[in-house]
């Protein structure tokens, strides 16, 4: 690996640090979470690679940025691809995904639009639980799309969060492995004064220094 390659990948990754922490000032405009407890997302391994799915998973929309009441049912699928190994992260995994959502009325993605869009994210936890959270910019990270929110500023970031991960969350082969889990989320908007905890943005650096330290090994070898 070059210099140049390198400085590339330090960029991107620092990219997606600091985008993470700005998402401290964006405003929810949606949150959800599923309905029921049966584990309703699934996690596959094939190889060295990693897809997480939902296929028309029934949620309550518990808060939305729309001139419609609360609570609303609808359908949550989403489909995100691995893009880069898994890390270990001192008790924690981090493994960066790419990939699209929809939250509609009608499932298949149809009917009300009430949230929909393009993802490049970082998976973040351990043991049962872990989260997947993106944020722009300073990356066009996050894209959004609705038909009933019109606040969908520059500022937007998203973080779907993961519980009863069964089996526990490991690494197999350079990967998380196959798992499947239960769902809930909140896609936020706009600059606020929400703050995000310090212990993230630590945890988010620490992910950092890894990557650098391990790609400084192969420019030595």
């Amino acid at each position: 690996m070059n210099i140049l390659k390198l400085s590339r990948n330090v960029a991107l990754t620092l990219g997606v640090v600091f985008g993470a922490i700005s998402s401290a000032q964006a405003v929810p405009i949606l949150s959800f979470g599923q309905v029921g407890l049966v584990n309703t997302i699934t996690g596959t391994r094939v190889g060295n690679a990693t897809s997480l799915n939902a296929n028309n998973v029934a949620i309550t929309i518990t808060q939305i940025d729309a001139p419609i009441g609360t609570p609303v049912n609808a359908f949550l699928t989403f489909d995100f691809d691995s893009t880069a190994a898994a890390m270990v992260v001192g008790p924690n995994i981090a493994q960066t995904f790419s990939g699209d959502f929809c939250i509609s009325s009608l499932a298949n993605c149809g009917g009300v639009n009430y949230l929909s869009g393009d993802l490049i994210d970082i998976a973040f936890g351990a043991s049962a639980a872990f989260t997947l959270s993106a944020s722009t910019p300073p990356l066009a990270n996050v894209l959004f799309d609705s038909d009933v929110i019109t606040n969908l500023d520059p500022n937007r970031a998203a973080s779907l969060s993961f519980a009863n991960v069964t089996p526990l969350l490991a690494i197999v082969n350079g990967t998380i492995d196959s798992f499947t889990s239960s769902v809930s989320g909140t896609f936020s908007a706009d600059v606020g004064v929400v703050s995000e905890p310090e212990t993230f943005a630590l945890l988010m650096m620490g992910l950092v220094a890894v990557g650098l330290a391990r790609r400084r090994r192969k420019l030595l070898d």
